[in-house]
């Protein structure tokens, strides 16, 4: 029987959520702080969490990061107030499943836990790796495997989407270490004070609530390696504190005194420019260097754009196998599209086009047909392009030359549109085979 685990510090809420999901056969359990929930998912391991995400004690995001951290891979469904969106979107893009806005469609969740359920019951997994064979890419995996074997601290730089954790997950599965704890935080997911006991651990009475010792992040990688995602959101106190660490290989749990000795490789990522924030004061130079033995640069897609094919066959056979889907074919006017964009959100935004794709249109093929459905969500950078001969050619790109769908997405009058097309001189012939 399935397990689902309700986190929420509202009664009311928890009542009506239980009665409503254990009525469609589930078992549920559930908490009503945010600390209580984390160590029942730790003892019981649910199929899925349903959690709030303000809550007095850790908000909801919290505990996903921190399960997430624990090496749990548990799909996790926020509910949240419409101020809280972001934060939830944000969860989403490093893992969660779904967010419900308030008051909850209740038909709508139990749709969502029906196919986390299905999904969970016929799961294939899949080795998260990197993919992609251009020169970019072999340039990486050579300075993977370089660097592997060493323990120097390392920066991983990239904009957000581009496989910085799996970057990372390579590290340290290539080296002396990988029979030891991979143990990944990302540092913006925390409020200072929890981040602070959550990599250092407590001693007990170091503050209201530590009713016993705990050990942080820094100790349960021991001897392994610790993965500090959004480096550049640290606070300032803390940004000392993991100076001392990397000077010293020692450090003190909050509230305590003694030195805990420290084996751990540790690895940081920022999809901001740290020189820049070292100049603007918001980030130590001293700690810049530190991190900064060896830098590593995750490309964005639009930069090894030949891996398209490549990636769009790894994702599509992913899902398939997942919804037990006979795979589609991919057809060149559709990666001749997926080259087309520039891709803002890098391999994430791909993957996720490719699992929308297939689970909303069923498609027995994958051409621009099947992507023109989605074209609004697809290309959001077509309104944003400031020259406009260059968003009419954009348009034509994914219309094949076809004048009158490329007036749709341009959504300007067909009369317009041709008059523009004379105006600046394009050739719509070059495009009709696209």
């Amino acid at each position: 029987m399935n397990k689902i685990l309700l986190i929420d510090d509202k009664e009311n809420i928890l009542l009506v959520f239980k009665v409503i999901l254990e009525n469609e056969g589930y078992t549920v359990e559930t908490a009503g702080t945010g600390r209580e929930g984390l160590k029942l998912a730790i003892k019981n391991k649910p199929d899925i969490i349903i959690s709030d995400i303000q809550m007095n004690d850790l908000s909801g995001t919290e505990i996903f990061h921190l399960l997430k951290s624990r090496g749990f891979d548990i799909p996790f469904i926020f509910i949240t107030a419409y101020a809280s969106v972001e934060e939830a979107v944000s969860a989403i893009q490093d893992g969660a499943v779904d967010y419900l806005t308030k008051p909850v469609d209740h038909d709508r969740l139990k749709k969502i836990i029906a196919r986390l359920i299905k999904k969970n019951n016929s799961r294939v997994k899949f080795n998260k790796s990197l993919i992609g064979s251009s020169e970019i890419m072999e340039n990486l995996y050579l300075r993977i495997k370089t660097v592997a074997s060493s323990n120097s601290t390392i920066l991983i730089s990239g904009e957000s989407g581009t496989g910085k954790e799996l970057i990372s997950k390579a590290i340290h599965e290539q080296s002396p270490r990988k029979n030891s704890p991979f143990i990944p935080i990302n540092c913006s997911a925390f409020s200072m004070n929890l981040l602070e006991s959550e990599l250092f651990g407590y001693e007990k009475g170091a503050f209201t609530g530590a009713d016993k010792q705990k050990k942080g992040f820094f100790e349960t990688a021991h001897g392994g390696t610790l993965f500090l995602d959004e480096i550049s959101e640290l606070d300032p106190l803390i940004q000392v504190k993991l100076l001392r660490v990397i000077q010293e290989r020692v450090f003190t749990r909050v509230g305590g005194t003694s030195f805990v000795d420290l084996d751990i490789r540790l690895i940081a990522a920022t999809n901001k420019k740290l020189e820049i924030e070292v100049e603007k004061g918001n980030f130590r130079q001293d700690l810049f260097y530190r991190l900064n033995v060896i830098p590593i640069n995750a490309p964005a897609l639009r930069d090894h754009i030949d891996d398209i094919q490549e990636l769009a066959s790894a994702f599509l056979e992913k899902v398939c196998t997942i919804e037990k889907m006979v795979i589609p074919e991919i057809t060149q006017d559709f990666l001749t599209a997926l080259k087309s964009h520039s891709w803002p959100g890098n391999v994430r935004e791909l993957e996720n086009l490719i699992e929308r794709l297939l689970i909303v249109h069923r498609p027995e093929k994958l051409d621009k047909t099947v992507l023109l459905k989605e074209s609004k969500l697809f290309f959001p950078t077509l309104e944003s392009i400031t020259t406009e001969r260059d968003r009419i050619i954009k348009a034509l790109i994914l219309c094949g030359g076809n004048k009158t769908e490329g007036s749709k997405i341009l959504a300007m009058p067909r009369r317009t549109l041709y008059h523009k097309i004379s105006k600046f001189e394009i050739r719509v012939e070059e495009y009709t085979s696209i």
